[in-house]
């Protein structure tokens, strides 16, 4: 079902396409000092991933982190039952993830991150940025790995494509849908551009389609995203 690549030093994509619904979804695994999973896939797919993840880590049990982008269910459907097995994980999200954790009962002490907030695991290091992709337009997060240059970015330049496949002439066109379909307030999408652009990002790994080293830098990226997204009219 799984299948995973090493996408920078210590940074590992597991993803597999669901044909029947046409998009593929990803989980990293930042395998640090004190590792860290981003984005913990569905329910339904959690032992699939636990065996695919013991591949890499030996005894997945060890996770720290379990990183919540946005409260969905493949990016917090199988939260409980990692932390059921990982006793010592906690999940690290933003305020509003975090009020459906405690009330759905998945966990009474979630990590509340904010903007610029930086979580050190030894060998790697997170950074958040707050992105406004929750209910309502609230507030999610997107990660940085600060030492590698890896925007891990959920939703945020993904792709309805399979990454074991043939990758797109056109790449940042392919972006364009999911990233403008999960923040559709144009002003909304400049302010996270405008959070991102200094950090200096060399690879984007979204949580769907292909991760990717983007040319001319995020800023041309996001051009090309906005350049390829009809104007409402």
């Amino acid at each position: 079902m799984y299948t995973h690549e090493e996408i920078a030093p210590g940074i590992y994509q597991f993803r597999f396409y669901d044909d029947k619904r046409g998009i593929g979804f990803n989980q990293y695994l930042v395998a640090a000092d004190e590792p860290a999973l981003v984005s913990t896939g569905a329910s339904t797919g959690f032992d699939a991933l636990w065996a695919a993840l013991s591949e890499v880590l030996e005894d997945p049990a060890r996770l720290r982190y379990l990183v919540v982008p946005h409260f969905e269910a493949d990016e917090a459907g199988a939260l409980g039952p990692f932390l059921t097995r990982c006793t010592a994980a906690q999940p690290v999200c933003a305020a509003v993830a975090a009020r459906q954790i405690v009330g759905f009962g998945l966990s009474g002490d979630p990590l509340v991150v904010g903007e610029g907030d930086r979580l050190d695991l030894g060998s790697h290091a997170l950074r958040f940025s707050l992105v406004p992709w929750e209910m309502h337009l609230w507030e999610g997060l997107v990660a940085f790995e600060e030492r590698h240059g890896v925007l891990l970015s959920s939703d945020l330049f993904g792709q309805r494509l399979d990454p074991t496949g043939e990758r797109p002439a056109d790449l940042p066109a392919a972006t364009a849908p999911m990233t403008t379909g999960s923040i559709p307030v144009r002003a909304l999408r400049d302010q996270v551009y405008a959070r991102l652009l200094p950090l200096g990002v060399r690879l984007v790994a979204p949580g769907h389609g292909f991760a990717f080293a983007p040319d001319g830098g995020l800023g041309d990226l996001a051009a090309r995203v906005e350049a390829a997204t009809p104007v409402a009219g």
